[in-house]
């Protein structure tokens, strides 16, 4: 019988030192791959929709600037997604006074749907976490937030000096090749 290999990322040893972020995006695929369909079959939204849908109910009203903040979609993506919710009477679009921005608020229909959507995901929830004793969720919490700190501070500060001397590198390399 062959045994299943390992992806590269969990093959290290000792297993404290394995790559946390193919592992973490793979749980997280994973879970949507049930979460995903189950949420469109019992509310007949989109993947896409129901994360605006929380997004807005949670934080009504919500201006589209702080919406694309939340949920790290650009502004034309989730206009077109709102213009939809709207348009199935889930959202209710308001203009403000200096009539270049606006900001949602969910409909009663809207606000049902996201009750909908919370209890499913509480459901969803107690499924995924089922066996776990409440010192292991209670570390894993830990873990989490220690984890989110930790990328969160990194991406504050990555980005410029480390992207550009990323670029450099990858200009001298195909240079270096081209001269060859």
């Amino acid at each position: 019988m062959a045994t299943k290999r390992l992806p590269w990322f969990e093959n290290v040893d000792p297993p404290h030192r394995r790559i946390y972020g193919p592992r973490l995006f793979r749980l997280l695929s994973t879970i949507r791959r049930f979460t995903v369909p189950q949420a469109r079959r019992e509310l007949g939204l989109s993947d896409f929709e129901w994360r605006v849908m929380s997004h807005v109910a949670d934080r009504a009203p919500m201006s589209l600037v702080a919406l694309a903040a939340a949920s790290n979609h650009d502004k034309g993506q989730l206009s077109r997604g709102t213009k939809r919710l709207v348009e199935a009477g889930l959202l209710v679009r308001e203009r403000h006074s200096d009539r270049r921005s606006v900001s949602f608020s969910p409909t009663p229909a809207g606000r049902k749907v996201f009750d909908d959507l919370t209890a499913l995901a509480f459901r969803q929830n107690e499924a995924l976490i089922g066996g776990l004793t409440a010192d292991e969720l209670e570390t894993f919490s830990r873990v989490i937030e220690k984890i989110q700190s930790n990328a969160e501070a990194l991406a504050a500060g990555e980005p410029e000096q480390e992207c550009a001397a990323i670029s450099e590198a990858a200009v001298r390399r195909t240079t270096q090749r081209r001269k060859r």
